[in-house]
Order: structure tokens, then sequence, then C-alpha cells
């Protein structure tokens, strides 16, 4: 499980280091087809001394062995492995250049690990233009079929199923846990209702103390991170929160222990803004002490797959998602 709003861009180091190896690579392809030019010239001073050595011989046999001497040099300096180095074409080092340079600037979000709200750092590239158009294509059906399969709740505090919830501001105990995650997610959805970041703050105030210390209950600095976080990754809780498609309910509450049990676990399905499923389950708890005693508040919120699944499943000792 994770803290709210904590993420990690695990990859960010790992990104600038390969666009350094990217572009010094670039460097030294450059080096070689200025190489290349060094020993085509290098190979007509061979020929040029060749041909003073000719004049000078009178056996047949001599000329015949300089000119087989000569044929392999010509050989080996026009050959794409050999000794004298690569002969590699000004266009096919401009196409290596080109492609390189699409691998280091085209990356994109990928899915989260099961139990982390944070994202890793996929690199994707694309050869011509058709393969740009397969994806898209296959981008647009993903998100109909997403919405077809995803129905939303009202995104407004002034339904009527959620019309209880419109006045709430900070933790009660008159509160039910069955309805914490409507109160976040709607609030969430319209965070700058009635006022900047007011979604952001309330789900500050239903965070536990464990959240609140990792912030050093800094409010501030929890904000932007939130903020941080639903711009780079679309598939992040605030991704989908904020700025996502839409968001269902899949389970009722489970109490830990009955009725008089102080922990409480939910699941819900978002669509994010660009199609994509997660499944997230929330953890609640009854505050046992004041402050806020008798309050439930919100202790982490994990994240499935991509397929939507909470555990890994026959992916071996690592992950490709």
């Amino acid at each position: 499980m994770s803290w709210l709003g904590k993420n990690t861009n695990w990859n960010r180091c790992d990104k600038q280091y390969d666009s350094y190896m990217d572009f010094s690579t670039i460097s030294d392809n450059r080096q070689n087809v200025s190489f290349t030019s060094t020993t085509k010239d290098f190979a007509t001073i061979i020929v040029a001394i060749v041909l003073v050595f000719l004049n000078n011989m009178t056996t047949c046999k001599q000329k015949l062995l300089l000119l087989a001497a000569l044929l392999f040099t010509l050989m080996m300096v026009h050959s794409s492995n050999g000794f004298l180095g690569s002969s590699r074409s000004n266009s096919n080092n401009d196409k290596l250049m080109a492609r390189r340079m699409r691998l280091v600037a085209t990356n994109t979000p990928s899915s989260p690990m099961p139990g982390r709200s944070s994202c890793l750092y996929e690199r994707r590239s694309y050869d011509d233009k058709s393969d740009e158009e397969l994806f898209a294509a296959l981008l647009v059906d993903k998100k109909s079929k997403a919405r077809d399969a995803t129905a939303s709740p009202s995104s407004s505090l002034d339904s009527s199923r959620y019309a209880h919830l419109a006045n709430i501001t900070s933790p009660s105990p008159s509160i039910k846990p069955e309805d914490i995650i409507p109160l976040v997610m709607i609030a969430l959805k319209n965070n700058d209702v009635p006022d900047k970041d007011a979604g952001i703050k309330l789900v500050w105030e239903f965070a536990t103390d464990t959240t609140q210390y990792v912030f050093r209950n800094n409010r501030t600095e929890f904000i932007e991170s939130c903020h941080e976080t639903a711009e780079e990754f679309p598939t992040s809780f605030y991704g989908v929160a904020i700025n996502g498609q839409s968001w269902k309910i899949e389970t009722k509450v489970n109490r830990v222990g009955g009725e008089s049990g102080w922990i409480a676990t939910q699941v819900i399905k978002t669509v994010s803004s660009d199609g994509r499923l997660r499944r997230w389950q929330w953890e609640l708890r009854k505050n046992k002490r004041p402050p806020c005693l008798g309050c439930w508040k919100i202790e982490s919120i994990g994240s499935s797959d991509r397929n939507g699944d909470f555990e890994a499943r026959d992916r071996g000792n690592g992950w490709s998602d």
C-alpha cells in the first residue's frame, strides 16, 4: 500500500543517463563518417604508390604480386568491418541519429506496480507513421470500450444521492465509511470548487496521521505533490481522480471484525483521461483516540496493475508493465 500523494519517480535519473548515452553515440557516428572519408584518401595514396613501383618493375611476376597486394589492400579499406574502420554511409548515419533522437524524445508513463500509486517511465518509439496511426486507432478504440464499460456516478454533490455530503469539509463521527469515497472522489473531480484546491484540502483533512507525518504536517507540500502526480501520471490516483473520465464503486464496504471493527476496505474502478482502467483498494480506519475520536479517515489507497489485479500472477521475478 502507498501513502496518499507520495510518489517516487524511479526512472528519472535513468532517463537522463540514457539520453546522454544516446547523444554521445550520435557524436561517435559523426566522427565515423569523417574517418571513412580519411580512409578513401588513404586508398588513393596507396594506388599512386603502386603505380610508381609498376613503372620500375621489369618482370611480369613482380607486377602480378604487386597488383595482388593492391587488390587485397583495397578490399580491406572498403570492408564494413575492416581494420581501417567502418564505411557506413552518411544516409545510414542520418537514419540512425534520427532513430536515437526519437527514442530519447518519446517517453510515456507506464502502468504502476500493484500496491503503489507511483508510475514508471516506459520507452516507446515508432519506426514510421503507420505505426503511430495504428497506436492512435487502438487507443481511441480502448477509450470507447472503457467509457462504455464504466458508468460514473454524478460528478456533483448537489445530486439527491449525495446531497447530504455537500457541506462536509472535515471528519465527523456522524460520517459513515460508505460516504468517504464518494465524498473524496466528487470533491477531487471538482477540485477548485468552491475555492482553489478545495478537493485536495478535503483529502488532507481526511488523511490519517501516517500521511501527514510523511509530509511533515505541511499541507502546501502535499498539495504540490498531488498536482505534480496528476500532471505527470494520468493513471496515478490523483491523475484519475482530478482529470479522469469516470469512476465507479465496485464493492461494498468490508469492515474487518464486523460492525464494531475499526478497519474497513472498499474497491473502486476508474478510467483515466487516456482511457486506461485501474482499480483502487481503499483502507479506512476509525480513530480510537482524540482528536477526531470515532471519525473514519483514509489510511491508504493501493493501485492495481493495468489488468485490474492487486497481486502478481504468472509474472516471474519482475514487471513488464
